[in-house]
């Protein structure tokens, strides 16, 4: 198998790469429900929900040597999962959702590719702040986000989930509120 780091290739999804997307987002939700159980995390994506997700949102996919190994969502949308309430200001606040990494391709920088990917489309958009949310469960995956320099806000249960808050500013002044005192955010 070719090395992550030499072979990475990102481009927004077309709607032909609707199965791809699917196929990589269901590897992932069955990896992760075998490892721990049946959760939020065991949904399985469909060809038909990506593409409606195409309409609100930037699809990416990540390919090695055209083998789709990753993708993620990137919307000015507020998902149902986050509770805006629960982070600093922002004027352009832009949320990843929908991360996932071919079980094949997992530990192997992938996943830190795609988020240096997202912040990057991010600081393009232009956005002043990259939102996201993780489950507050052993298949969440906060510990990751907080390791490559996510900033966690808040733990919450939100419609019933228990979640972790996360932000990675891209401006001065998101970076200050985080600084600020948690009474005063």
């Amino acid at each position: 198998m070719p090395d992550a780091d030499d072979a990475l290739a990102f481009t927004i999804a077309a709607r032909d790469d609707a199965e791809a997307v699917a196929q990589v987002r269901v590897a992932a939700a069955r990896a992760l429900t075998a490892a721990h159980g049946r959760g939020h995390w065991s949904h399985e994506a469909t060809r038909a929900g990506v593409v409606i997700g195409m309409l609100q949102a930037q699809v990416w996919l990540a390919r090695a040597h055209d083998e789709p190994v990753a993708t993620f969502r990137l919307s000015t949308r507020k998902p149902w999962s986050i509770d805006q309430a629960r982070f600093p200001a922002s004027a352009r606040p832009l949320y990843l959702t929908d991360m996932a990494v071919a079980p094949a391709w997992q530990r192997r920088g992938v996943g830190r590719r795609c988020l240096a990917a997202a912040i990057a489309a991010a600081r393009a958009w232009p956005a002043d702040a990259l939102r996201l949310d993780a489950y507050d469960a052993s298949a969440g995956a906060g510990d990751f986000y907080a390791r490559c320099g996510f900033v966690e806000v808040a733990r919450a249960t939100y419609r019933g989930v228990a979640r972790r808050f996360f932000t990675y500013p891209l401006d001065a002044s998101a970076i200050d509120a985080l600084s600020a005192p948690p009474s005063s955010r």
